[in-house]
């Protein structure tokens, strides 16, 4: 199981309804998948979700705008014949399931409901938009697991292979890390004088801050982020867990220092370090050794579960009608 987050390319966003008649003027079909139809303003959408996630995609050459389109055009009609199959299988995921899953990761990354909270923000995403994200997810694991997992096995041959070959730096696990207790303080920003106004209110808050004001008690009263309510502690985090803008703002921070205003993602945050500790390793029986081998094992999994999964859904598009119109 996996966090869709990290997910680089999110799935089944909501347009915004100042946008929707002006895309539905100007729409067109531009995909047809067994008969179900991909939208123009779907593959826009998309495209958006991506350029806000990865902002090198952002681009004015028109050819390798269309690329790009043309590649995640692709993707979408792969993620519509994957559907097609998991319905055609009756392949179903309960709302428990997707409760189980999100417990699962949250425990799995050591997160707090507000931290996996932040990090979906910082991604631009909500809780409901992730849930729908993760449905889709398990359906698709699930799917996979039938046609494909019986097929796949790793020895230990493949392992100890794959170990010998592997840099020191994937073979050494360290011994702990630094993990920092962060507070966020988060004001929503979009362009134009709204922008304008949150970065204003911003450098305003940094500077009662400085001057001695309550982190916590300004962040109930301002914050629009993560736990809020909680004075915008979101708990204890290392810095490989945050959005590398926010690591390289909080990582020289002195404890109890308010940063500068950061613009990043769709706003302005300040960041207040409040406690800062020594993460250890897990009990003796996950031995580094173990950890190293169960790690190398799951790279080596997925790796051949995305060869096989790249084979099967080459053979269901040619199984398929498919038309692209881009």
């Amino acid at each position: 199981m996996r966090m869709a987050g990290c997910v680089l390319l999110v799935l089944f966003c909501v347009i915004a309804a100042s946008g929707r008649c002006a895309a539905d003027s100007l729409d067109r079909i531009v995909a047809v998948v067994n008969g179900e139809i991909i939208l123009y303003s779907e593959l826009q959408e998309r495209l958006q979700l991506v350029q806000k996630s990865l902002p090198e995609t952002r681009t004015n050459d028109p050819a390798r705008k269309a690329a790009i389109e043309r590649e995640l055009l692709q993707q979408m009609t792969r993620e519509k014949l994957t559907e097609q199959e998991a319905k055609r299988l009756k392949i179903t995921v309960t709302k428990k399931d997707v409760d189980e899953a999100i417990a699962f990761v949250m425990a799995d990354h050591n997160v707090s409901q507000a931290q996996m909270e932040a990090r979906l923000k910082e991604s631009g995403q909500s809780m409901e938009e992730f849930r729908k994200v993760l449905t889709k997810d398990l359906e698709r694991d699930r799917l996979l697991e039938r046609v494909l997992k019986s097929k796949i096995l790793i020895s230990e041959k493949q392992i100890d292979a794959f170990l010998s070959q592997s840099p020191p730096e994937v073979r050494v696990e360290p011994r702990g890390k630094e993990e920092y207790r962060l507070g966020i303080i988060f004001l929503p920003a979009s362009d134009g004088a709204e922008g304008k106004q949150a970065e204003k209110r911003a450098r305003e808050i940094r500077e009662k801050l400085k001057a001695g004001e309550d982190f916590a008690a300004m962040a109930r009263q301002y914050s629009k982020g993560p736990a809020a309510q909680d004075g915008g502690d979101v708990g204890f985090v290392s810095l490989d867990e945050l959005a590398p803008f926010i690591a390289k703002n909080v990582k020289d921070l002195k404890i109890n220092q308010p940063s500068d205003v950061v613009k990043g993602g769709d706003g302005y945050y300040i960041f207040l370090v409040t406690d800062v500790r020594r993460a250890e390793m897990q009990a003796a029986q996950n031995s580094p050794a173990t950890n190293m081998r169960e790690r190398a094992r799951r790279q080596l999994y997925q790796q051949e579960m995305a060869r096989r999964f790249d084979e099967w859904i080459k053979d269901l598009e040619s199984r398929s009608f498919v038309k692209i119109s881009l």
